[in-house]
C-alpha cells in the first residue's frame, strides 16, 4: 500500500560502489538538454524532468538512483513527488529514500535522489519499472502517474549485484516502525587457526536507514555458504549489542567455524530467519572480493575504522634464520595514519599460521607507546616466532590481531554440511578477546644476515644513533671505552665496554638498561651483562657512566678481535630481541707508554721506583710514584665505579700480596707523589724477580674482571 509522504525523511546509505550503467528511456520521449542528450526522461515542463540515473539489484532488493533536473527559473520541490517500482506482472514495492537531503531543488539546478525497495526472491531487472508519479488526493490512489522508467536499461550485465544487502526488518519483528532496516555491507574476510581450528572473519557495516535508533534483532540469522551449498552458521563476535543511530553504521564482525577443506571460492553471506517450519532466506551476498592476503610490503587499509580515519597497515620486511630450535622468524609491520585526522593506536598482536593442520604460533610487541596517531604519523611493531624446524617461513602467514576492548555473551559457532538450522545470531555472540585485523603472506620472506656483516661504521665515542625509541630521545648514548681483562684462570677473558649516558632534557630520568652484545666474524653473540651496581636516575644536563661486561673465549685470535656491537630492545617483543642498532667496534688496544687511560680519567706515571723493608719479622713491598691524573671528561662516577689494584708476583708468577687504591672516594690517588705498600711478607716469599702488576679491576655478576694497565720491575 502507497501513502503520502508528509515530508522527505531521508536516510543515508553507503551505495559507493554502485555500477552506473546506460540511461534509461521514459515512457514519453522528448529531446532533452545537451548534458544529457543520448537518453531520455519523464518530464513534468518542458525544461524540467526525472531521469533514472543508477541502478543495482540484490537478491532481494532494488536500489537505484532519481535525477532530478529543473530547467526553470524558479524552485521545485521534490516533496510534491514520489517514485515506486513495479513488476511485470503488475506488483508494486515501495520505495524508500536512503539519504537524508532537501527536496528543494533550486532554478536550473539538478539532485539526485537514492532509493531502495524489498523485492520478492527471483526478481529480474527485465521486468522491474520506476514509476513516478505525482501525489493527487483527487485521484483513487492519490497519485497522478507520469510515466516509467525501465530498470533494465540502466544495469549493465556487470552491473546486476548490489554491494549491499537492504532488509526490513518489519518482517522479523512487527512491533519496529515501518521504516526500520538495515543495510549490510559487506567489509573485508580472513581465514584464520585459533586453538587447532579454523575460522572465518567476516566485517559487516551495518547501516541504519530507519528514522530510530536499533540494534541487530536477535531474530537475524547469518550463514556462510559454500560453492557446493554446504552451509555454516555464523555467530557475531563484535557489535551486536551497539545501538546504531538512525543514518550511521556500526561494524560487526561474523565469527564462523568453518572446514578446513572448505572451498575459498564461490562463497555467500546469507540473511535469514526461521518461521519454526523453516528457513526464510532474506538475502545473499557474494563475498568473491571480500576474502584476500596481504602481500609482504602491500599496504592495506586498517579494517573497522571510524568515519574520516584512514590508517594502514604494512608488513614491511620478514627475516628468519634456521637454528636448532627450529626457524627463528621476525616480521616488522608499520602502522600508518595516512588521514588528516589523529587516529587511536589500536592493541596489536599477531600469529604465525601454517599448512592445514590449524597450528599457529602467537607473538607480541609490547612496547610503549603514544595512544593517538598523528596526521602522516607512522608507528613500528616486531613480531618474533620460533616456528617448529622444516616450516617454510615463506609459505607462512601472519595474522594482525586486535585485542577486544570488551568481552560480549559467551557462545559458539557450528558448522555444517548442507544443515539449515541456527541459532539467533544475537544471543550466540562469541568472544575470543581478539579480532582478526588482516593476514599477510611472508613470500618473499628473506634469511637474516650475520649482524657482524651489516654493522655500520663506528667511531669511539660518538652517539650511538638507534633506529627506534630504545631510549628515551632525551637521552644520548655513547660507548668511550672496550678493552679485554685477562681471567687466564678461569678460561675466558671479560670485555668491558664503558658507556656515557647523558640526560639533555629537563628533568631527572631513570637510568636505562642497555640490552647489548658483541657479535663476533662467525655470528657468535656474546650478551652484555650490566655492573653489579649503578644510579637509579640520573639529573638533567648530567652524564653518567655505566660499564657492562661480556664473557669470550680466550682462545680469540688477534684477527677476531674485532666485533659488532649490536644493542637491541628485549622487552618488547614475546620472544627474543629487536635490534636497534648494531656498529662495527673493536678492542681497543693497550698502551705501552707511560699515559694510562681509564675513562674517564687519565693517569701519566712520570717516575717509578721499587724498594722494600724489614720490621718485626715481615718485609714489606715499597712502589714509589710521581703521577698527573686528570679528569678529563666531567662526568659522574660513583662507588661502583672501577678500581686500582697492585698486585706483587713473585718470578714463578704467584701472588704474593696485593693492595688496593681508588680514583674516587676517601684515599683516592692524586696528581704527585704516591706510595703504594704491599706489606706482610715472609722471607721465603721474597726474591729477585719480583714483578708489580697494576690493573683496572671490575666487579662483574660473573666476577672480578682485570685489566693489566703497566708493570712495575
Amino acid at each position: 500500500m502507497i501513502r503520502k509522504l508528509s515530508s522527505i525523511s531521508l536516510k543515508k546509505t553507503s551505495l559507493a560502489i554502485l555500477l552506473t550503467g546506460s540511461f534509461a528511456a521514459a515512457s514519453w520521449a522528448a529531446p532533452l538538454p545537451a548534458a544529457h542528450a543520448a537518453n531520455e526522461g519523464v518530464f513534468i515542463s518542458k525544461d524540467s524532468y526525472f531521469m533514472l540515473n543508477k541502478a543495482a539489484l540484490s537478491s532481494s532488493s532494488l536500489q537505484f538512483s532519481v535525477l532530478f533536473h529543473n530547467g526553470e527559473s524558479q524552485s521545485l520541490d521534490f516533496n510534491k513527488y514520489g517514485v515506486r517500482v513495479t513488476d511485470g506482472s503488475g506488483h508494486s514495492y515501495t520505495a524508500n529514500l536512503s539519504e537524508k537531503k532537501s527536496g528543494i531543488v533550486g532554478g536550473g539546478e539538478e539532485q539526485s535522489f537514492r532509493f531502495y525497495a524489498n523485492l520478492p526472491a527471483g526478481e529480474t531487472a527485465e521486468g522491474l519499472k520506476v514509476d513516478v508519479f505525482r501525489w493527487d488526493y483527487n485521484k483513487s490512489d492519490f497519485m497522478n502517474h507520469l510515466g516509467e522508467l525501465p530498470v533494465s536499461s540502466v544495469i549493465q550485465a556487470e552491473g546486476l549485484e548490489a554491494p549491499e544487502e537492504i532488509i526490513s526488518l518489519r518482517t522479523l519483528d512487527s512491533t519496529l516502525p515501518t521504516d526500520a532496516a538495515l543495510a549490510f555491507q559487506l567489509g573485508q574476510s580472513v581465514r584464520v587457526t585459533e586453538n587447532g581450528k579454523w575460522y572465518m572473519y567476516t566485517q559487516v557495516a551495518a547501516k541504519n536507514l530507519g528514522s530510530s535508533s536499533l540494534k541487530v534483532p536477535a531474530g537475524l540469522l547469518i550463514r556462510l555458504v559454500d560453492a557446493n551449498g554446504l552451509k555454516y552458521t555464523s555467530t557475531i563476535a563484535s557489535g551486536s549489542d551497539t545501538a546504531i543511530l538512525p543514518n550511521q553504521s556500526d561494524t560487526i564482525t561474523l565469527k564462523t567455524l568453518i572446514s578446513k577443506t572448505m572451498p575459498t571460492g564461490g562463497l555467500s553471506l546469507e540473511y535469514y530467519y526461521s518461521n519454526k517450519s523453516e528457513d526464510v532466506s532474506l538475502g545473499t551476498l557474494s563475498m568473491n572480493a571480500s576474502l584476500g592476503v596481504a602481500a609482504l610490503g602491500a599496504k592495506v587499509t586498517y579494517a573497522g575504522q571510524q568515519d574520516g580515519e584512514k590508517v594502514t597497515a604494512k608488513a614491511s620486511s620478514s627475516t628468519y634464520s634456521v637454528q636448532a630450535d627450529g626457524v627463528h622468524v621476525q616480521t616488522v609491520v608499520t602502522l600508518s595514519n595516512d588521514g588528516d585526522v589523529v587516529a587511536p593506536i589500536p592493541s596489536l598482536q599477531a600469529s604465525y599460521q601454517f599448512g592445514e593442520s590449524g597450528t599457529s604460533v602467537t607473538s607480541s610487541d609490547n612496547s610503549a607507546r603514544n595512544s593517538f596517531l598523528a596526521p602522516k604519523e607512522t608507528t613500528t611493531y616486531y613480531f618474533n616466532a620460533t616456528l617448529p624446524t622444516g616450516i617454510d617461513p615463506n609459505a607462512t602467514q601472519l595474522v594482525l590481531w586486535q585485542k577486544s576492548a570488551s568481552a560480549a555473551s559467551a557462545g559458539t559457532g557450528g558448522s555444517g554440511t548442507g544443515t539449515t538450522g541456527g541459532n539467533a545470531t544475537g544471543s550466540t555472540a562469541t568472544t575470543t578477546g581478539q579480532m582478526p585485523v588482516s593476514v599477510f603472506v611472508l613470500k618473499g620472506a628473506t634469511e637474516a644476515k650475520n649482524g657482524f656483516t651489516t654493522a655500520v661504521n663506528y667511531e669511539m665515542g660518538s652517539k650511538l644513533v638507534f633506529n627506534n625509541s630504545l631510549v628515551n630521545p632525551n637521552f644520548d648514548v655513547s660507548l668511550v671505552e672496550l678493552h679485554a681483562h685477562e681471567n687466564d684462570d678461569l678460561g675466558y677473558k671479560t670485555a668491558i665496554a664503558k658507556y656515557k649516558i647523558t640526560n639533555n632534557g629537563t628533568s631527572t630520568l631513570a637510568l636505562p638498561e642497555l640490552a647489548n652484545e658483541l657479535i663476533d666474524a662467525k655470528g657468535n653473540a656474546y650478551t652484555g651483562t650490566r655492573q653489579t651496581g649503578a644510579a637509579a636516575q640520573i639529573t638533567p644536563g648530567s652524564s653518567y657512566v655505566v660499564s657492562y661486561s661480556y664473557l669470550l673465549p680466550n682462545q680469540a685470535a688477534a684477527e677476531d678481535e674485532s666485533f659488532a656491537l649490536n644493542m637491541y630492545d628485549d622487552k618488547a617483543v614475546s620472544e627474543g630481541n629487536v635490534s636497534t642498532g648494531t656498529f662495527k667496534v673493536a678492542l681497543q688496544e693497550e698502551e705501552t707508554g707511560d699515559t694510562l687511560h681509564l675513562y674517564p680519567f687519565s693517569l701519566k706515571v712520570n717516575d717509578s721506583y721499587i724498594s722494600w723493608n724489614y720490621s718485626g719479622g715481615t718485609y714489606s713491598y715499597i712502589l714509589r710514584m710521581d703521577m698527573d691524573i686528570s679528569h678529563e671528561d666531567q662526568v659522574i662516577i660513583d662507588s661502583n665505579f672501577s678500581k686500582i689494584q697492585y698486585e706483587l708476583v713473585d718470578s714463578l708468577g704467584r701472588i704474593v700480596g696485593t693492595q688496593d687504591a681508588a680514583l674516587t672516594g676517601a684515599g683516592k690517588l692524586t696528581s704527585g707523589s704516591q706510595k703504594i705498600t704491599i706489606s706482610g711478607l715472609k722471607n721465603e716469599q721474597m726474591d729477585s724477580g719480583m714483578v708489580v702488576n697494576m690493573y683496572e679491576v671490575i666487579n662483574t655478576p660473573n666476577g672480578t674482571a682485570n685489566r693489566l694497565l703497566k708493570q712495575f720491575k
